[in-house]
């Protein structure tokens, strides 16, 4: 700052001022000064100062006080009688405060000093990309000082976090990359195995397709053949028939012929009794005799024949039984094979329709593999794009770490004195819930099943979602006394909470279980008890068994928390953990 005594005092009247120029009407008088040190414009106290002269109007400073636009420009003090002038250079012209409100001036000066020496502290480790700033000590009492402080802490840690991020994401991307190249070849494997098996499939429903066709046509032949067969079961029905006819006619004629058998013997033995009468009778019976002796040799034949016939009747008679019998046991026969025909035919029939049935099942499993296939030649894709998306992962991470790199970081994350002292806070809290835990455990107050049980009810009616457990009224009944003092023993600490490897909260702070309203918006501040908190920091606060884990984060209320969470063991088991949120703001 440069300071000067005004040689002689002008006035302007307030018509001389610039109508163009709006001036902060302070009790600090300011004069706008252009960049060729001509008077543009005055606030009222200005006025009040300097008074009114219209004839100085657009009067330059070399006039009024006869400073030269040079010496406006030099940095120094210049002193005149009439009081302390201060001047700041604005890259357009110049700001001059007057002496009537330099008490403000220099309180507003040495704020700015403040200003300026946090910015000193700042600036140089910024512009390299060190977070590793130390603060002037004390931090000017300035707002924006604890706020700083505070946001370059949170940056730090949130910039430490996803360095320890991607060392972790790196770490597991080779694996990942060897994961999926074995995935990869382990499709391509099922692709051929699945294209062989369709194959094969194939091929059987050809074959299968095939054998029923053949199978439908000795069907077709069988049929064919049992028809033949009734054919013949009929023919030799109807030859038996006719057999059996012509042995009952030729027992007929049998009966015929013993007819004249008799006739021819009677007739045989009348002509013999008429010889012995015509021997009797003399000469006079010689002729009857020759006439008797005729008849006698007739009937001899006629009996002859009579026995011919009768042999002849009894050959065809049993020739006609024996046909007879043939035609039967051809009937039978037939028959016989008729009904193996219709068997046979029913049997390939069935074989024939479980053939179809085989080769629409066969055909419905090739269609399922031909999907399989389709799907793992898909898989195949996805597998080589994976392979590809983590080759450029890890890349990305290796960017990432190079890009973080770039910053410094402080070397110890716990160097903060608040964040020991939570730790202290939260490690000693952490054991006395355990030991009450025990001793609850110990007197028969909760089981070990049920205080460790991961059954959650969800409340009904409840948003956001809250839920119930078999531990929630031990929890209520004890933690409120070791949890309060923790979360009062700061005035910048915000919670301090008890929470399952689930991230499971059973008892929050009194301050944060208020009576449920039904105003959503209301209730996700005011009461935040028995809720399942699923967030990144949520879920590893009761998870993790490390002795302490220190996390920055946005909480659902959109403020910037850190949180140092502690692992609560109980007879040697973790329970889950204990967690403190707080802030580096004032």
């Amino acid at each position: 700052m440069s300071a000067v005594h005004i040689d002689t005092v002008h006035h302007l009247t307030p018509a001389g001022l610039a109508q163009d120029r709006q001036l902060p009407d302070l009790p600090v008088g300011l004069l706008w000064v252009d960049a060729t040190g001509l008077v543009q414009a005055a606030n009222a106290e200005a006025h009040r100062v300097l008074g009114a002269d219209a004839s100085l109007l657009q009067a330059s400073c070399e006039r009024i006080w006869g400073l030269p636009l040079r010496v406006l420009e030099e940095q120094g003090q210049w002193n005149a009688r009439e009081g302390q002038v201060r001047y700041r250079d604005n890259g357009a012209g110049w700001w001059i405060t007057l002496a009537p409100a330099q008490a403000q001036i220099d309180a507003a000066t040495e704020q700015d000093d403040g200003t300026h020496a946090l910015l000193a502290a700042i600036a140089e480790p910024l512009a390299g990309c060190d977070l590793d700033i130390r603060w002037p000590t004390p931090l000017p009492a300035l707002p924006a000082a604890s706020r700083l402080n505070a946001g370059f802490g949170s940056l730090a840690e949130a910039i430490r976090q996803a360095v320890a991020l991607a060392v972790d994401i790196a770490g597991q991307v080779p694996h990942v990359l060897s994961t999926n190249d074995e995935l990869s070849r382990q499709s391509q494997s099922q692709v051929r195995a699945l294209e062989a098996v369709m194959g094969t499939t194939r091929a059987l429903l050809d074959s299968l397709t095939l054998a029923g066709d053949e199978l439908r046509e000795v069907i077709a032949v069988a049929g064919q053949a049992d028809a033949s067969a009734r054919q013949g079961v009929q023919a030799a029905h109807a030859l038996g028939e006719a057999m059996r006819e012509v042995e009952a006619r030729t027992a007929r004629a049998d009966d015929i012929i013993e007819v004249i058998d008799n006739v021819a013997f009677q007739t045989n033995i009348l002509s013999i009794n008429a010889s012995i009468e015509a021997a009797r009778a003399g000469e006079a019976g010689r002729g009857f005799a020759v006439v008797a002796q005729e008849i006698r040799r007739l009937a001899e034949r006629a009996g002859g024949a009579a026995r011919d016939v009768r042999d002849i009747i009894g050959q065809t008679k049993a020739a006609a039984a024996q046909g007879a019998d043939s035609a039967r046991q051809t009937e039978q026969v037939l028959g016989g094979i008729g009904e193996l025909l219709l068997r046979a035919s029913g049997a390939m029939e069935s074989v024939a329709n479980r053939v179809s049935a085989q080769g629409q099942d066969i055909g419905t499993m090739v269609t399922a593999l031909e999907d399989v296939s389709g799907l793992s030649r898909s898989n195949l894709d996805h597998a080589a794009q994976v392979v590809e998306r983590s080759e450029a992962l890890g890349q990305a991470i290796e960017d990432l770490q190079d890009c973080v790199g770039l910053f410094r970081l402080p070397a110890d994350p716990m160097r903060h004195p608040r964040h020991a002292q939570v730790r202290a806070v939260a490690t000693e809290t952490a054991a006395q819930i355990g030991a009450a835990f025990e001793h609850a455990i110990a007197s028969g107050w909760i089981s070990a099943e049920d205080l460790f049980s991961a059954d959650y009810t969800p409340i009904p009616g409840t948003k956001p979602a809250k839920f119930s457990t078999p531990f929630d009224a031990l929890c209520d009944e004890l933690l409120p006394a070791l949890q309060e003092p923790a979360s009062t023993a700061a005035p910048w600490i915000v919670f301090a909470i008890s929470a399952t490897p689930e991230g499971y909260v059973p008892t929050h702070n009194l301050r944060f279980s208020q009576p449920l309203t039904g105003d959503e918006a209301k209730d996700l501040v005011g009461n935040r008890t028995k809720r399942m908190f699923t967030d990144r920091v949520g879920r590893s606060v009761g998870a993790h068994v490390e002795p302490y884990k220190l996390q920055v984060y946005r909480r659902d209320t959109g403020q910037i928390m850190f949180d140092l969470s502690v692992p609560v063991f109980v007879d040697g088991q973790h329970w889950g953990g204990f967690r403190i949120g707080y802030t580096l703001e004032s």
